[in-house]
């Protein structure tokens, strides 16, 4: 139900520093835990999940016991939520009533999720509203003595707003087993925000080309920054070579990771993993 795909740990024994945190990641079809400060990973596990999980306890279980970080660390454990039932709501209609009724008029009603909310940057006056399966949630407390959580849509999007070199329009996107997240700024602005599952490339690309249509935007015309599950050489990569021609990966710096990471992986499958503003 839960097989460790990638493991990557220090070449001596962990220990844990007043800077260092417990990063796990839950996705539809991963879970990611990960030890870093604000400037290195020390260690990284990466779990790919069966797609007809019926009992997050499971998931848990088999997760607690497959894994060296989790197995040890006793400390605060930061989870990132990353599904799909998230929406971006401004400050000034925000309130506990209006938000259910947003998320059930986009998603459906829904009584197994507990509804949560992130505040992103201040300046940007916005709310990250999203919804959270209870049987995650009493799973974390069963298993983790203390954690905080937050949505990645608010990773992601207080890292943009903290660039001052975006360009005037880009197209973010982050991609992780058969899920994508894509992120649409224009001069600063958010325009758009939202998580796909996909089969094959063709369906990514295609996702990208409507986004870009339903915003009047030409591809040739739209920078696209790219991380995460993305062969540089593959053939999704390919295709968004055909598609934009202004393109970028999103690279950690390669002395923020374990030196076997870069053996098998480019530095680009990492960055949705390691982002400290939150």
């Amino acid at each position: 139900m839960a097989r460790k795909t990638m493991a990557f740990y220090p070449p001596t024994p962990l220990v844990m520093s007043p800077k260092d945190q417990l990063r796990v990641e839950i996705g539809p079809l991963y879970v990611a835990c990960s030890i870093a400060d604000q400037h290195t990973i020390h260690a990284f596990e990466f779990f790919v999940l069966d797609n007809d999980i019926n009992d997050w306890s499971d998931v848990f279980f088999e997760i607690k016991n497959n894994s060296i970080l989790l197995d040890k660390y006793s400390g605060n454990v930061h989870l990132c939520y990353n599904f799909r039932e998230a929406l971006i709501i401004p400050v000034e209609k925000m309130n506990t009533a209006a938000a259910t009724d947003f998320l059930s008029m986009v998603f459906g009603e829904s009584n197994r999720h507990e509804q949560k909310h992130d505040k992103l940057a201040d300046a940007k006056n916005m709310v990250n509203c999203y919804r959270i399966r209870k049987t995650i949630l009493d799973q974390a407390v069963r298993h983790f003595h203390l954690f905080q959580g937050h949505h990645i849509y608010t990773e992601i999007l207080n890292s943009l707003f903290a660039r001052p070199d975006l360009p005037d329009t880009i197209l973010h996107i982050q991609v992780y087993p058969q899920s994508f997240i894509a992120v649409l700024m224009i001069k600063g602005q958010l325009h758009f925000i939202q998580s796909y599952s996909f089969e094959t490339s063709a369906d990514l690309c295609f996702y990208l080309l409507s986004i870009l249509k339903e915003h009047d935007l030409r591809a040739e015309d739209t920078h696209i920054e790219m991380s995460g599950f993305i062969e540089p050489h593959g053939e999704l990569h390919q295709h968004l070579q055909q598609l934009f021609p202004k393109r970028s990966f999103s690279n950690l710096s390669e002395s923020a990771l374990i030196p076997e990471m870069l053996e098998s992986y480019h530095a680009h499958y990492f960055t949705p993993f390691f982002n400290p503003i939150v």
